[in-house]
């Protein structure tokens, strides 16, 4: 068997089932999935054993009929816990050209406020909803400006921490490493009439990035010292 490529895996999790999904490269449907049920849910403990049991199984049968490993995937949760957090950040400046490194520091403070004082959250979507510059509004960063004074209204999507923590221990006790995690209420606004069950076409849309508005995100450590190691690539 050959090794595969991140992009390609896509794991769907809800609270009784688990999907695999396997994308040929640059299609938007998937080529084959997999299912199967899961005992009650993650948020059991008792289950957790089970479950990753349930999982290195399923992973190996994947692999054996397409042929492939599987190392790397992006995973889409479906969960109760998810929140979507309004707030606004503001900074005032001597003239000042805006340009994106202003605007990923203003995310990086807003952001870095909010773990400060929410530990039972992480972050798993970051998005712009509006630019307010000297008063006036825009939906999308202009360019080739001047200003003083910024205002960035943000929205923070996000799911319950142990939750997330449990995902990711779940997926190395696998030797799974996960590249990507979406929030399946939030993907499921861009399906447009598509039917999603298996919830990995949403999450492949938001991580090709259909939500313009929506922060990319390289590398998240979630403690008090930082909050996001680089920023990047937001406004492609």
């Amino acid at each position: 068997m050959s090794n595969s490529d991140y992009e390609d895996f896509y794991f769907g999790i809800s609270d009784n089932k688990i999907y695999i999904c396997f994308f040929e490269y640059g299609k938007k449907y998937f080529k084959k999935s997999i299912n199967f049920e899961i005992p009650d849910t993650l948020n059991n403990n008792l289950n957790f054993k089970v479950i990753s049991n349930l999982l290195k199984d399923n992973i190996r049968k994947f692999e054996k009929s397409l042929g492939l490993f599987l190392t790397k995937g992006n995973i889409s949760i479906q969960s109760k816990t998810y929140q979507s957090i309004l707030f606004s950040i503001k900074n005032i400046f001597d003239e000042k050209k805006l340009d994106e490194k202003v605007i990923a520091d203003l995310v990086k403070i807003g952001t870095q406020y909010f773990i400060n004082f929410e530990n039972r959250l992480s972050i798993i979507h970051i998005i712009i909803n509006k630019y307010i510059i000297d008063g006036k509004n825009y939906d999308n960063m202009p360019r080739n400006i001047k200003f003083k004074k910024i205002i960035l209204e943000m929205e923070l999507i996000c799911l319950d921490k142990n939750l997330i923590n449990k995902v990711s221990n779940l997926f190395k006790e696998c030797k799974i490493e996960i590249n990507k995690i979406v929030s399946f209420e939030y993907a499921k606004n861009f399906l447009d009439d598509e039917n999603d069950e298996t919830m990995c076409m949403s999450a492949k849309k938001v991580l090709n990035g259909v939500n313009k508005s929506e922060i990319k995100i390289e590398e998240v450590n979630q403690s008090k010292s930082t909050v996001f190691d680089r920023i990047f690539n937001f406004f492609d």
